[in-house]
């Protein structure tokens, strides 16, 4: 009783301190890739959050993505330079680099052809818009719009992830596809 009636007089032992914030590192959320629409959704979620370690988790160490042979000839010279031998370490650079100088990211997919989850490959295609507002002044949106050939693998755990990336080009505008914006910030 004491002890209990000396803590009342000096005041509380405890203190509340302030919050710590958000974890460092990815805040987005992420799903197990139990199939090939939550691989999309944790993609999504990756991106718009720019959560580079959930975004690169979407794809397998072997990834190659390969670019619309029209964002290839426009790139001109620098096309192998830009496209050529794309691995998931290039798209980790190029994602970061977009990162760095968006201020604010939407992406959709639309499901053009459903994937058959029967064996462990298999691929979906979709048609995807992202929407980058670039930080700056002026905050300026730009479209890029395309459709994705994603072929996916699923591992020893279950666990699907992109291992192949076909990117193409719409015959509507705008051209800019997604394969031109991740060519711009390849390292």
């Amino acid at each position: 009783m004491a002890i209990a009636a000396a803590l009342l007089l000096s005041g509380c032992i405890f203190t509340p301190r302030d919050p710590d914030g958000p974890p460092e590192g990815d805040v987005t959320d992420w799903e197990t890739p139990i199939n090939t629409s939550i691989v999309l959704q944790n993609l999504t979620a990756a991106f718009e959050g720019e959560g580079l370690q959930n975004y690169k988790d979407c794809f397998t160490d072997s990834f190659r993505f390969h670019v619309d042979p029209s964002d290839s000839l426009a790139a001109g010279q620098e096309a192998e330079q830009r496209y050529a031998n794309w691995t998931r370490e290039d798209e980790e650079h190029a994602a970061n680099g977009i990162f760095t100088v968006a201020s604010d990211i939407d992406l959709s997919f639309t499901t053009i052809q459903e994937p058959d989850e029967s064996s462990d490959e298999t691929y979906r295609i979709e048609e995807y818009e992202l929407i980058v507002t670039y930080e700056g002044g002026a905050s300026e949106e730009v479209y890029y719009r395309g459709q994705a050939s994603l072929h996916m693998r699923r591992d020893g755990t279950g666990r699907w992830a992109i291992f192949r990336w076909v990117d193409r080009r719409l015959t509507d505008p705008p051209p800019n596809t997604w394969g031109s914006l991740r060519g711009d910030y390849r390292d």
